[in-house]
């Protein structure tokens, strides 16, 4: 039996429409990527459908981790944090007297991946199907003080209206932001004179390239001012202060 396409079966579930499906497929085939990420990134579905749908797509069993109470330190000891954080993939629970690993991936199809965190762990792997913004709340709440999310490359970027990147990480802020706050060089006092000079008549003197570049100045500041504040919201909206719906709810008032 065929596996009915991603798209298809959101549409069936009502929360899809055509047109919503080909513009999503038109950026898709545009700039790459996977589907259910580009649907969430259009704000057409929330991330919960879409980890839902792959569930029913794949036959994959979904992970809650939001009602995880704690992970133990051996269970997490079973793969390095930074292998878990470049694989988006949280270790959950042992089973099998320590023979069977269940972890929570965003993408539980990378064959590649799981073979790696089995050679790792030494265990075998079941894994089950999160989205990222799950797991960075996950990594925030049993990672805390081993992992930084702000190397969440995969998870954490700005695109522009084109799809293309802008902003990776908080690093590239602070390198987008550091000319802006710099501080400006003290002006040095004009010397003292003993009487003013007389004017004398002159050719007159051209104002509008000094306000051109004032003016590319500011429109500078202002684009790196954007994608400053637009990749603030995208890490705290990974972090799970508040949810991508809530803030476009906010913005539109």
């Amino acid at each position: 039996m065929a596996t009915i396409k991603l798209g298809e079966l959101l549409i069936k579930a009502n929360v899809l429409q055509e047109s919503q499906l080909k513009a999503a497929l038109a950026e898709q085939q545009k700039w790459g990527g996977k589907l259910g990420e580009i649907l969430v990134r259009m704000s057409l579905v929330t991330e919960e459908l879409i980890v839902k749908a792959l569930s029913k797509q794949l036959g994959i069993q979904t992970a809650n981790l939001d009602s995880v109470q704690g992970i133990p330190p051996h269970v997490k000891a079973k793969i390095p944090v930074q292998m878990a954080r470049d694989y988006m993939a949280l270790p959950v629970q042992l089973r099998d007297e320590g023979k069977t690993l269940v972890i929570a991936m965003a993408d539980p199809q990378n064959v590649e991946q799981i073979d790696s965190l089995r050679a790792v762990s030494k265990c075998r792997i079941v894994p089950q199907l999160a989205g990222r913004t799950a797991l960075a709340r996950a990594f925030a709440r049993f990672y805390e003080g081993e992992a930084d999310l702000s190397d969440f490359e995969g998870s954490f970027k700005v695109v522009d209206s084109q799809g293309r990147t802008v902003v990776k990480s908080l690093k590239e802020v602070e390198k987008q932001r550091a000319p802006e706050f710099a501080p400006p060089p003290a002006a040095r006092p004009p010397p003292p004179v003993a009487a003013p000079p007389q004017p004398r008549p002159g050719p007159p003197v051209p104002s509008g390239s000094g306000a051109s570049e004032s003016l590319r100045q500011l429109e500078d500041v202002q684009r790196k001012e954007v994608a400053a504040i637009k990749a603030m919201v995208e890490l705290l909206i990974e972090r799970g202060i508040f949810t991508r719906e809530e803030y476009l709810a906010k913005v539109k008032r």
